[in-house]
């Protein structure tokens, strides 16, 4: 007898998914790529996507508050971090971990915040450390605005994995509740 493959709700290699396409099985089901696609794995890439789009943002908007409006370190990585942080939050829970509506809404922001408050503590701190060795180093602006932001973007790309098993553990969880399930449970049911 053959070895099982283990189901995904995004749909295991060589099944149909929920939106009725089938997944290219003749290019995933041989390859070994197709042990990779499970919930966990298309979980973590979709939050690493989310966490580039925030890396981008954040690492652009740390450069302009730093270099272009000469704001201190601690004030533009704190300006920095929240305006990352806003499209992460909306990412990570309506995509990541596709959660919707307002079950736990309260519960997610507020372990949302806290993971996100330590991990802003953390970024700052790391930035303000950064700034406090470049005042004895003699450079131009450019040059302490690009040691900067990287200082900052090392410190948030070393919380990556911290905050995705925090996210994952703590902030979003319990059961998640589909659209699909959701009308499935509310649709009359039509059997005699």
């Amino acid at each position: 007898m053959g070895r099982s493959r283990p189901v995904s709700r995004y749909g295991p290699a060589g099944r149909v998914l929920a939106s009725g396409r089938r997944l290219g099985h003749w290019v995933l089901a041989g390859h070994w790529l197709g042990r990779w696609y499970s919930d966990q794995a298309v979980k973590f890439w979709r939050y690493s996507a989310g966490s580039v789009v925030a890396y981008l943002v954040s690492g652009a908007v740390l450069f302009v508050c730093s270099v272009w409006l000469d704001l201190g370190a601690a004030t533009s990585a704190v300006i920095a971090f929240l305006a990352g942080a806003v499209p992460n939050w909306v990412l990570n829970r309506q995509w990541a971990w596709q959660r919707r509506g307002r079950h736990g809404l309260a519960k997610e922001t507020a372990l949302y915040v806290t993971v996100t408050g330590l991990s802003l503590a953390i970024t700052v701190g790391v930035t303000k450390l950064a700034a406090l060795i470049m005042q004895h180093v003699h450079t131009g602006e450019v040059t302490r605005g690009a040691v900067l932001t990287s200082s900052y973007l090392l410190a948030t790309a070393v919380l990556w994995v911290a905050k995705y098993v925090a996210y994952d553990r703590l902030v979003f969880t319990g059961r998640r509740h589909s659209r699909h399930q959701v009308l499935s449970t509310t649709a009359p049911n039509r059997n005699p």
